[in-house]
């Protein structure tokens, strides 16, 4: 990356620093301390949205593919799978997962190595 990149990624940073800031500014001197808060978070999530739209854009990413889609599948998914595995007694002691003696050498899944009595194990 050469310095010029550099100073292009510095200067859109500082670009979106002074917008932020200023919309800070703004809202803050316009309304009362309560309502300034309620107003400000929701203007941020909306800059952060916007900001994103013309990242994607510029990444040449199309807005109405099913990528959003697709990782929000996966991530329930993931929780799914975390939910069903969390409390079925089959999985408690899976099949994949060897333990092995680190003094022996002997696979085993209990406590203590059976061949040698040591409690030390490793995973394989």
């Amino acid at each position: 990356m050469d310095s010029f990149n550099k100073k292009e990624l510095v200067l859109y940073q500082l670009k979106w620093l002074a917008i932020y800031l200023g919309c800070a500014f703004v809202i803050s001197f316009l309304l009362p301390f309560p309502i300034d808060w309620a107003v400000a978070i929701p203007v941020f999530l909306l800059i952060s949205l916007f900001r994103r739209k013309l990242l994607l854009k510029k990444l040449g990413v199309d807005r109405k593919s099913n990528a959003i889609d697709n990782n929000l599948k996966g991530v329930g998914d993931f929780f799914k799978s975390i939910s069903s595995n969390a409390f079925d007694s089959t999985n408690y002691g899976s099949s994949h997962v060897k333990y092995y003696c680190m003094r022996c050498g002997n696979e085993h899944k209990k406590v203590a190595c059976p061949k040698c009595g040591s409690k030390m194990k490793k995973i394989g």
